[in-house]
């Protein structure tokens, strides 16, 4: 099945096989990237089974077994996947104990088994690939090796969207170890017995390049909340505030860059990727080289970096089609100036904020336009713009009257899905200016926050994490603390950063705490992994990263121009609170973490010195302007 339609009635054996030594294969469509699903999808079937976990596999991404599924994205892997898997464990338990095959439609109804007999649900574990990645043998995707396998590089244009004219390969073919030039349409590649091989006769052929007029962008205004009457509201307001925030676009910077490995005969086709969407690459492989997609089988291998980098298949398709034409398996791995080059990057965002305060101190008027690009792979779709580049953009919180109005931009850099969405921007700038509504009310930045805070659910995360990290202490010169909080995709999650500004301006994150609520919580360690693992790379963003581009040419395509944080930059430490709420139904963790910190670092910063920076990254430069 493809595309957006309804799902046809689940099938037990589609999620559960029970193998003749007695282990259990989970099946599912979703994608194991680091967030630790393989892991709570195996505690949960291994309950609901009463089977030991350790005789439970769990296949992922796998279009040949798994049932077909949209992708993995959205932190929404669990709260998708688990209430399906646990249905169908407990209907083939059944099945097993009435002396049945294990296969028909899986009842709606069926029992399931109470919480008072889980074992693994709710208990701290080990993921389950942790042994062979600290031990350095986990088979990563440029890791994967086949019979008969070339390997293969790309001749790139000097600009995104050029188009092919005559090529002159007969240096290239001279090369030692060449095997073929191959050409698809704009598509140039060499293909050689080793990697360096490949690379340098790439670097030897010779290809006459047409650029044309890039095409003219479409600008869109989505309103997503309009009470009326804000701006005469805000007019006639005592005390009113206005501000703007700015972020630059910045790579997904993956550590290993993109890599696939393709087979593609006359009559079908395996690939192995590193993708997000194995379904989704499978349609875009078939159409790319000819096929049904029922001829196309993608394994989704692990890789390297993703949150939405591996929703595209730029390698894996690029793989397929010189597959195609060389006639043997191809591995196809990225430089990692390709990587910053050529990869979507997450957009830029610039956002205007201007709030009123009554006498009291309450907010009775709130606008907000941010202005971005497209951050999904479904580009203008005016439906799904508001739950992708708007993430986030209408406040938690108790606002009066309010407009909240996209303005998706055009762009000449290609961008798409990134960890978040747009809800680390937003929050960035919401989080920031709610600091100094609190600070024009004289009101504590905590408590101005509470007064605002309708639910439940999100005054506990911040009164915990505040209590956690006693908020309101003095933390010495030249340090300060800052919070910030949010509801992301029904994960409440609030965060406190300790910082230090020394003299040059220069930031560091000192200690972070979160309390994170995503219901009810399979496996807490996983949710403290990617909590922790979010602060990190948020605070990465915060502090240094910026993509630098000239009319959609990227300049800056190294490590050595493009800093991330690294081990020195770590936190001296990370606390992270799991509140799960048992009676509330699972939401993500994969992404919840990485949105609150680069507001709380930035009013951390304001508690230290004094100043506020609106635009990041927060750069020494910055800090002391």
């Amino acid at each position: 099945m493809s595309g957006w339609g309804e799902r046809a009635p689940e099938r037990v054996e589609e999620r559960i096989r029970v193998q003749p030594d007695g282990t259990i294969t989970a099946l599912s469509g979703k994608v194991e990237f680091g967030q630790g699903i393989r892991t709570a999808f195996a505690q949960l079937v291994a309950d609901e089974m009463g089977v030991p976990i350790e005789r439970v596999r769990v296949v992922l991404g796998d279009t040949a077994q798994v049932p077909w599924d949209i992708g993995t994205f959205g932190s929404r892997s669990v709260a998708q996947e688990a209430p399906a898997l646990r249905r169908a464990a407990a209907y083939a338990r059944e099945l097993i104990a009435k002396g049945k095959a294990v296969e028909g439609v899986v009842p709606d109804d069926v029992p399931l088994r109470p919480r008072s007999e889980w074992r693994y649900v709710g208990t701290p574990t080990r993921r389950l690939e942790a042994g062979d990645i600290v031990r350095g043998s986990a088979a990563y995707v440029a890791d994967l090796r086949v019979a008969n396998m070339a390997h293969a590089a790309v001749v790139r244009p000097p600009v995104r969207g050029a188009k092919a004219g005559r090529v002159d390969d007969r240096a290239a073919r001279a090369m030692r170890g060449v095997l073929a030039i191959v050409r698809d349409g704009d598509l140039v590649a060499v293909v050689a017995e080793r990697e360096d091989q490949a690379r340098a006769a790439a670097d030897a052929v010779e290809v006459e390049w047409a650029t044309t007029a890039p095409r003219t962008m479409e600008r869109l205004v989505i309103p997503m909340r309009d009470d009326g009457g804000v701006d005469e509201a805000l007019a006639a307001a005592a005390r009113t505030l206005s501000a703007s925030f700015s972020l630059p676009p910045i790579s997904n910077a993956p550590i290993g860059p993109s890599a696939a490995v393709a087979d593609v005969g006359d009559d079908s086709a395996t690939i192995f990727a590193g993708t997000q969407r194995p379904f989704g690459l499978r349609e875009q492989i078939a159409r790319a080289v000819g096929l049904e997609e029922t001829r196309v089988r993608v394994i989704a291998a692990m890789p390297s970096g993703t949150y939405g980098r591996n929703s595209t298949g730029d390698a894996a398709v690029e793989a397929a089609l010189i597959s195609k034409r060389a006639g043997r398996p191809i591995h196809l791995q990225w430089s990692r100036a390709e990587e910053f080059a050529l990869a979507p990057a997450r957009p830029e965002a610039y956002m205007e904020v201007a709030a009123a305060l009554d006498a009291a101190g309450r907010i009775t008027a709130w606008r907000y336009d941010e202005h971005t690009n497209a951050h999904s792979g479904a580009g203008l779709d005016p439906r799904v713009l508001p739950m992708t580049s708007g993430r986030n953009a209408i406040p938690h919180y108790r606002l009066g009257r309010a407009r909240v109005t996209l303005h998706v931009e055009p762009t000449p850099l290609r961008t798409a899905s990134f960890r978040s969405l747009a809800a680390a921007e937003n929050i960035f700038a919401i989080e920031s200016f709610m600091d100094e509504l609190a600070h024009l009310a004289t009101r504590e930045p905590l408590a101005f926050r509470l007064a605002h805070v309708e639910d439940e659910r999100l005054r506990r995360v911040y009164e915990r994490v505040a209590a956690n990290a006693a908020w309101g202490r003095r933390v010495g010169e030249g340090r300060g603390l800052g919070i910030a909080g949010t509801i992301y995709h029904g994960t409440y999650v609030a965060e406190v950063a300790e910082v230090e500004v020394d003299a040059s301006g220069r930031v560091r994150l000192v200690r972070a705490w979160a309390a994170i609520d995503p219901g009810l919580t399979l496996n807490p360690d996983g949710v403290r992994n990617q909590t922790e693992g979010g602060i990190q790379q948020s605070a990465s963003w915060t502090l240094y990263e910026a993509l630098r581009h000239r009319d959609g040419r990227v300049v800056n395509a190294g490590w050595d121009t493009y800093p991330i944080a690294t081990f020195r930059d770590a936190p001296e430490a990370i606390e992270v609170d799991v509140m799960g709420d048992a009676s509330q139904p699972s939401t993500g963790v994969g992404e919840p973490g990485a949105v609150c910190i680069s507001a709380a670092i930035g009013n951390a910063v304001f508690a230290a010195r004094g100043v506020r920076v609106r635009d990041l990254p927060m750069t020494p430069e910055r800090v002391r302007a």
